[in-house]
């Protein structure tokens, strides 16, 4: 609802449109225009094509709307990738592996460990998830930095090829521009319990939604009083953890138990 609102407030702003004016070409009052706005009340779908046609919006507006009525489940879905697809920043608190910084065999191992707990179907989840990754290799790739904790180094999933494929590949990724990886050491793993995985975008416009996982899909958090809250929080966690190249040791070391070095003057057979 409110990204609808905001959708139709961008549109009428681009327009150069006030409220009333809106109103006056789709024969609503101003305040009707300015409850939809604010997210506090939906539009008929009928209406919202009629303020889609009015804005020149060219579908978006009804689309949104629409998916109001959609299949609840991959509404969370394409929220979720909407909101990366659209972040300039994303800041993210991790008990495990970021979900964007998966391969592709280790995410497929763990949403089939969580199938009996979620439900759903794998080849769908798997799919997700490539594209959640993929939000990172866009020309508009948002700014990601996380703080995860050190523990979650040694929650191996799969074989040792999983592990040092995973391992490899957050070492690639964490020697991106956009990408910063912050570990919380052991010593400060109390401040993280009971945390679990907090995702914080930040698009262009400033504007700031939290999401946070549970069985049922998750909740999504765009109130600025709450979302400020877990800022503050990745804040204060960013500031205990390990800076970025202190990590990135660690995380070497982690790959280096999975395939350790040769051992010096010993032959390869």
């Amino acid at each position: 609802m409110e990204e609808l609102g905001a959708a139709i407030c961008e549109y009428r702003v681009r327009k150069g449109w006030t409220q009333a004016e809106l109103g006056r070409a789709v024969a609503l009052s101003k305040s009707a225009i300015s409850h939809f706005e604010n997210g506090s009340h939906v539009p008929r779908r009928d209406v919202a094509r009629r303020i889609d046609a009015a804005l020149d919006a060219r579908g978006h507006i009804f689309r949104l709307r629409d998916e109001l009525d959609d299949n609840p489940d991959a509404d969370r879905v394409s929220r979720f990738l909407r909101a990366a697809a659209r972040a300039v920043r994303i800041r993210q608190i991790a008990s495990f592996t970021s979900v964007f910084l998966e391969t592709e065999e280790h995410a497929r191992l763990c949403l089939t460990a969580g199938l009996a707990a979620y439900g759903g179907d794998l080849d769908d989840k798997v799919h997700y998830r490539r594209q959640v990754r993929a939000v990172l290799d866009t020309p508009a790739a948002p700014q990601l930095s996380i703080v995860f904790l050190e523990g979650a180094l040694d929650l191996g999933v799969g074989d040792r090829a999983v592990m040092r494929g995973q391992l490899s590949h957050m070492m690639r990724q964490s020697r991106r521009r956009n990408v910063a990886l912050r570990l919380l050491p052991r010593r400060e793993q109390n401040v993280f319990s009971d945390i679990g995985t907090v995702t914080i975008f930040e698009d262009r416009r400033g504007r700031t939604t939290v999401h946070r996982p549970s069985l049922s899909g998750g909740i999504y958090i765009t109130q600025p009083k709450r979302t400020i809250e877990y800022v503050n929080l990745y804040d204060h966690l960013s500031q205990l953890a390990l800076d970025v190249e202190e990590s990135r040791t660690l995380i070497r070391k982690a790959l280096e138990e999975y395939s350790p070095c040769t051992p010096p003057g010993s032959t390869n057979q």
